[in-house]
């Protein structure tokens, strides 16, 4: 199943700082948070006692080459047409990524 660099947020963190911490733990890169700009947030609805709300970003700059930095979690790197994902793409990050591609700044995935 495919999924973007994702994660939570530890306690006292900035969504932006753990962004810029979820991408260099999983891809090996580093991104300044003032390069992050908001593309989408997706409330995804888990089942009916678990909701939550993601934040996913964008940037065109980085430090370092992509790699899977977390092998022991992530069976590979892969880069792909947004427009067009693997099937085996995970509901919740694909309706996040299409949001940001219809410029949709929020979106409600799982919710019926």
């Amino acid at each position: 199943m495919f999924h973007l660099p994702s994660g939570h947020l530890e306690q006292g963190e900035s969504v932006a700082d753990g962004a810029v911490r979820e991408v260099l733990e999983e891809v090996g890169v580093r991104i300044d948070p003032a390069d992050l700009r908001l593309a989408a947030v997706v409330h995804h609805c888990h089942r009916p006692d678990l909701a939550q709300v993601g934040m996913f970003f964008a940037t065109a700059r980085w430090e370092g080459e992509p790699y899977n930095a977390e092998p022991h979690k992530c069976g590979k790197l892969l880069w792909c047409d947004p427009a067009v994902l693997p099937s085996n793409t995970i509901g919740y990050p694909a309706a996040g990524i299409n949001a940001y591609l219809t410029g949709t700044p929020l979106a409600l995935h799982g919710w019926g």
